[in-house]
């Protein structure tokens, strides 16, 4: 009977312990289950940050491509007005019809200004690009 009673006994404090144990456990179950919840909120804001980054770097690549164009353009502008001016003698020119010269010299100069002011505006970057 004494064997019964000890048996008894360590089959209660068994089954007390595992219920704790149990109890226990679903706590932790129950933290871990708030944690995985946090850090899928932190993993979905992240990779919005990347999406957002992503789309930051593509819009400057294509401004860089954009701003290499026109300078590529600039140089080809700049090369060829060498170009004619080098095969000009403008003392002759300007001797033999300086009314005419003048009024080149005006119109190039406007074309430079407003070229100028186009390129000053502070929205030049954000316009959207025409598609003509």
């Amino acid at each position: 009977m004494k064997i019964g009673l000890i048996l008894g006994g360590l089959l209660l404090a068994t089954i007390a312990s595992s219920g704790l144990y149990i109890n226990y456990l679903n706590d932790q179950i129950g933290t871990l289950k708030g944690n995985q919840a946090i850090l899928e909120t932190e993993i979905a804001k992240q990779n919005e940050a990347i999406e957002n980054h992503l789309k930051q770097a593509k819009q400057q690549q294509e401004q860089m491509n954009t701003l290499a164009a026109e300078n590529r353009k600039a140089m080809e502008d700049v090369n060829r007005l060498r170009k004619t001016f080098s095969n000009l003698d403008l003392d002759e020119s300007a001797l033999a019809n300086p009314e005419d010269l003048q009024r080149r010299i005006n119109r190039g100069s406007e074309r430079v200004m407003q070229e100028l002011e186009k390129l000053s505006d502070p929205n030049h970057f954000d316009e959207a690009p025409s598609s003509s």
